[in-house]
């Protein structure tokens, strides 16, 4: 460790791989004499990974003057101050796809590239999975773009982690040395980890048939491999949670009634009630149910209850083997597949691993017992996975177009030869000679490996010009290559090929609903599921008068995501037990869903600039601000925006009248306390909101007409003045140390009223306090139609 050696450690979960990063950091902070200017990056696939990392480090570190912060898609947002938040920091945790999204951008930020000294990466194996080629390609980008930075990677147990350690090198020896090879097997462990692996025969059910078969297996596989120690039971869906759980008291209490062992013994009485009446007959038994549609009280009375013993064995989805650190003596998979965007898939090995380290205490125990039940024809391949048998293989050949479109617009691929370059650079490269048949690439009998790569690299760039992503650079070579603007685009976004081909084939005057539509049906909000209990709620959520655009059935994700949406913006309570079905929380799946949203919506708008489509550039900018707001323009839920205004207050005000943030404007401070049972000062503090709220004055002046006699379109010259007004604190002042709202950005759209498209540009807020003009040309081609300026504050770009 006290070296700058490259290192790739092999090590089970548990095995105390995160002090090796922790010796490493040291390390390099010694080396440094402690200075800010060397910074260490930490990659974890899991946000709630980071988020445990990061609390961990902050309280060991931050004592001693080192800044650590986390930079994922719940704790920053692209742009400047993402990037100024972490050049003060020491240490970064990162999920890979922020630190990629970052990184696209890196052509502004120079100074910061050369300061970063160390690079861990943690359960590294997930290369192995869909996303792990993003992972891929942020290494591969920090070995290209970074100099002299150490890697220290960690993974689970597999057979050719040298693989890894020969794409990785060890520059510090030199060109062609691999980074070092730990290998720590599972002695290693503090607690002994026995496993199972259990296969049934299938009989030509499908998998729903088979996961009811697992249940009925369940009970006596408890009963073979029980201690009396707690358990925990994974099953992949929550109804199916449930029906576990609920067979399990069945047999238990069959059991009981003939005096027969039984795998567990109920522990402390339990003197509490729960929100799902079904919990409670499970918890008096010693079991407990945990997933996501839980009510959150029942979900932390169960974790409670587990830890303090009271519930013998917890049947959960797989999410709590992320989220929630609740360990067991015993952990069962029940089942290997998880129902997903409406069809089974297997678990991603990463999803195994952390499942089967729940098993084993160290605290309490010097041994776990994990069991997987699976289909007889799995058996073998998680007998090996479990073992660590299970090779890593890379998946970069799934998702290349969208990575070489991202590295020509970061000029890391600036011709084909450069292309090939990066694609002979990767981990795929290491392990397609090797296991050929994994990728089925189709080589031809007559071609090298390196051919076929240079292959794939060719086809992936006719892809993106054929799809306008990118084009022929004359002034960088026979084969210079550039991002157009819609590649551009899509890479700073952070979208996907096919969500960024919706959109460039949206309708050319795509309403609102269109533009709402396509954000709904877009691959990033593609873990919102349509669960059978769910077609009831949504059923009657379409028709709540507060969804703007209604639909005739709820048939499938997309229409899902569509609804949550406008409940969102229309201001319904997706709390409400009218649209909670029983096993999922809408709210919870809204937030989820709003994560994305705004990203998109502003790549609807940055493509309707481009191709100066005035319809979709109007209708995707309304979008976009209420999405920011969470809220409709036109309804009254809009004042939900300001602070300390709720769903009960939004009711109050629109009773007595008051639905726009104008008429609150108008309000005296002392209405707004009585109508809303507040003392004040809370009037001030309300109106000091909206008056803070950056407002505009737009002025047009004709400058001048041209007819030509009929022959052409009329000509028209127009000078715009714009500013924007001063604050106005006659009825309350803002707190000085908040951030002015009126220090965003401002967009000024002008176009004829047929939608056409005129002008379009954007300032800051700030350059407006002074009147500023510009002058535009419009030709005319009808008497009716009209010039229209719209000015709107939106968040910085």
């Amino acid at each position: 460790m006290n070296s700058k050696q490259n290192m790739v450690v092999s090590a089970p979960t548990g095995g105390g791989k995160t002090v090796l990063f922790e010796l490493g950091i040291i390390q390099t902070l010694i080396e440094s004499g402690h200075k800010p200017s060397s910074k260490c990056v930490y990659v974890a696939p899991t946000k709630a990974l980071c988020s445990e990392r990061f609390r961990d480090w902050n309280t060991k570190l931050e004592p001693l003057g080192v800044k650590c912060i986390e930079m994922t898609g719940d704790t920053v947002q692209l742009g400047k101050s993402a990037w100024s938040e972490a050049k003060n920091a020491t240490i970064i945790v990162t999920t890979g796809e922020k630190w990629d999204s970052l990184t696209r951008s890196w052509h502004e930020h120079d100074g910061f590239l050369s300061e970063i000294k160390l690079f861990l990466v943690d359960e590294v194996h997930i290369l192995n999975e869909s996303r792990g080629s993003t992972l891929e390609v942020v290494i591969s980008r920090m070995k290209a773009r970074a100099e002299k930075v150490r890697f220290i990677m960690v993974s689970a147990t597999v057979p050719n982690i040298h693989d890894i350690a020969n794409w990785i090198g060890n520059p510090t020896i030199g060109p062609s040395a691999s980074a070092i090879v730990f290998e720590f097997g599972d002695e290693y462990r503090p607690c002994k980890l026995t496993r199972h692996v259990h296969g049934f025969p299938r009989k030509q059910q499908n998998d729903f048939q088979f996961m009811r078969t697992l249940d009925f297996k369940l009970y006596d596989i408890l009963l073979q491999h029980h201690t009396a120690k707690p358990m925990l039971v994974f099953c992949p869906t929550r109804k199916g949670v449930v029906a576990t759980a609920e067979q399990l008291l069945k047999n238990y209490d069959e059991s009981v009634a003939i005096r027969k062992k039984t795998p567990w013994v109920p522990g402390k009485i339990i003197n509490r009630s729960f929100h799902d009446a079904r919990l409670e007959k499970l918890a008096n038994a010693g079991i407990g149910v945990h997933h996501a549609g839980l009510n959150m009280e029942d979900r932390r009375a169960t974790e409670a209850l587990f830890l303090d013993g009271a519930l013998r064995v917890v049947v959960a989805t797989s999410t709590l083997a992320v989220g929630v650190n609740l360990p067991a003596h015993t952990v069962v998979i029940k089942g290997v597949k998880l129902y997903q965007a409406n069809a089974w898939q297997e678990y991603s090995d990463l999803d195994i691993v952390q499942m089967i380290g729940r098993a084993g205490r160290p605290q309490f125990d010097k041994e776990g017992v994990a069991i997987i039940m699976c289909e007889s024809e799995l058996e073998g391949k998680y007998r090996n996975m479990i073992q660590g048998k299970t090779v890593l293989e890379s998946s970069l050949h799934h998702n290349l177009v969208e990575h070489i479109n991202s590295e020509i617009g970061m000029r890391s691929i600036t011709n084909l030869v450069s292309a090939k370059e990066w694609i002979r650079n990767s981990f795929l490269r290491q392990r397609i000679q090797k296991n050929p048949g994994h990728y089925q690439i189709g080589k031809a009998a007559n071609q090298t490996w390196e051919e076929k790569l240079d292959e794939m690299a060719s086809q992936s760039i006719a892809t993106l010009k054929e799809t306008q992503l990118i084009n022929d650079d004359e002034g960088n070579g026979v084969d210079g290559l550039a991002p157009t603007d819609y590649g551009v685009i899509m890479s700073k976004y952070y979208i996907r090929q096919s969500t960024m081909g919706m959109i460039m084939k949206m309708p050319e005057r795509a309403s609102v609903r269109e533009i709402l539509e396509i954000i709904s049906s877009a691959d990033e909000l593609g873990d919102v599921k349509l669960r059978g209990g769910d077609k009831q709620a949504y059923s009657k959520l379409k028709d709540h008068n507060d969804i703007r655009y209604k639909i005739k059935k709820v048939e499938k994700a997309s229409d899902k995501t569509f609804l949550l949406i406008q409940a969102v913006l229309g201001g319904i309570s997706l709390s409400s037990n009218d649209f909670k079905p029983t096993d999922s929380q809408p709210a919870l799946e809204a937030l989820s869903v709003f994560r994305h949203t705004s990203r998109i919506a502003r790549v609807v708008v940055e493509v309707a600039i481009t191709n100066k489509n005035g319809a979709q550039l109007k209708h995707g900018m309304e979008l976009l601000r209420c999405l920011t707001a969470k809220a409709w323009e036109d309804r009254p839920v809009v004042l939900k925006q300001v602070d300390s205004i709720g769903e009960k207050s939004l009711k109050v005000l629109a009773e007595a009248g008051i639905t726009t943030l104008q008429a609150l404007k108008s309000q005296e401070p002392i209405r707004i306390e009585v109508l809303l049972n507040r003392r004040p000062p809370f009037g001030h503090e309300i109106l000091a909101f909206v008056n803070d709220l950056p407002q505009y004055d737009v002025s047009i002046v004709e400058n001048g007409v041209r007819t030509f006699g009929g022959k052409r379109p009329v000509e028209v010259d127009l000078d715009i003045t714009c500013s924007i007004l001063a604050t106005s604190n006659a009825k309350g002042s803002r707190n000085t140390k908040q951030k002015s709202r009126s220090s965003g950005m401002a967009s000024i759209l002008t176009l004829t009223s047929d939608l056409d498209f005129i002008d379009f540009r954007r300032t800051t807020n700030k350059y407006l306090k002074d009147t500023k003009a510009f002058n535009v040309t419009v030709e005319l081609h009808k008497p009716s139609v009209a010039i229209n300026v719209l000015i709107s504050s939106v968040s910085a770009f």
